[in-house]
């Protein structure tokens, strides 16, 4: 009876340790299977906000620093940031919901970067910028846009490498 007692022991032993086993394992493939599902959410989301970036670097390609440009560029860059401000506007929130905040943030400064590009077009249209003041100013809102999608971008590789 002793060698029974101790056969069934070993027994619901073992299918006690085998259950844990199993549900740890499943906890494990779930958490993996998660942080996939999360990588792949904010790498779509995070690739969304730097191609709709593409209106803003045609911009930059059309303007010249070195002197004011004509009204028909002016007018063909204002027209591209005008995109590419809507574009990143309606991607940043794509952002927003698949953070994190550091990223969220970077998001919205590259955003601020690009509406700041525009309202300085439009004071170079309205003949508000002197031609000596312009290089400087344009230098000034070309570097403020490739930094703040630099640091978008960053944020954006951080995150997604941390998901790896």
């Amino acid at each position: 009876m002793l060698g029974a007692s101790v056969g069934v022991l070993g027994t619901v032993g073992t299918a006690v340790l085998t259950y844990l086993a199993a549900r740890k394992q499943a906890d494990d493939q779930g958490r993996v299977t998660h942080r996939s599902a999360l990588r792949a959410e904010r790498r779509d989301a995070y690739l969304a906000f730097l191609q709709a970036h593409e209106s803003i670097d045609g911009a930059l390609n059309v303007i010249n620093i070195a002197s004011v440009p004509e009204i028909a560029v002016l007018d063909r860059a204002i027209e591209l940031v005008d995109r590419g401000a809507h574009e990143i506007y309606v991607s940043q929130s794509r952002v927003e919901l698949a953070g994190p905040e550091s990223v969220c943030g970077a998001a919205l400064e590259a955003w601020g970067a690009a509406l700041n590009l525009r309202s300085f077009l439009d004071e170079v249209r309205a003949g508000l910028v002197s031609p000596g003041q312009y290089d400087g100013q344009c230098e000034a809102r070309i570097d403020e846009v490739e930094r703040c999608k630099a640091t978008f971008t960053a944020a954006a590789r951080s995150v997604l490498v941390g998901l790896a």
